[in-house]
């Protein structure tokens, strides 16, 4: 395993998010569930907005927040699974 592994959600031909696949279990997990709560609370933020009461980019950004979020998350725990692998 190199010693980095660009996340997904990098521009294309540029890898500035970077994920230590040698960091410890703890701390690549506390990474991607700080991630993964941070996406639920957009998404639950957005369950409760009212449909007259925000701009109509509101529903546009916290979507793609949400995205990138769940992303990073993702490419953390995949990093542990190929770490098991």
């Amino acid at each position: 395993m190199s010693q980095y592994v660009p996340q997904t959600d990098n521009p294309v031909g540029s890898h500035v998010l970077l994920i230590d696949p040698h960091a410890s279990v703890s701390a690549l997990l506390a990474c991607a569930e700080q991630r993964i709560q941070a996406a639920k609370n957009l998404l639950r933020c957005l369950s409760l907005m009212s449909g007259h009461s925000h701009d109509p980019q509101d529903l546009s950004a916290v979507c793609e927040a949400s995205s990138l979020l769940l992303q990073q998350g993702c490419d953390v725990l995949g990093v542990l699974a190929l770490r098991d692998a």
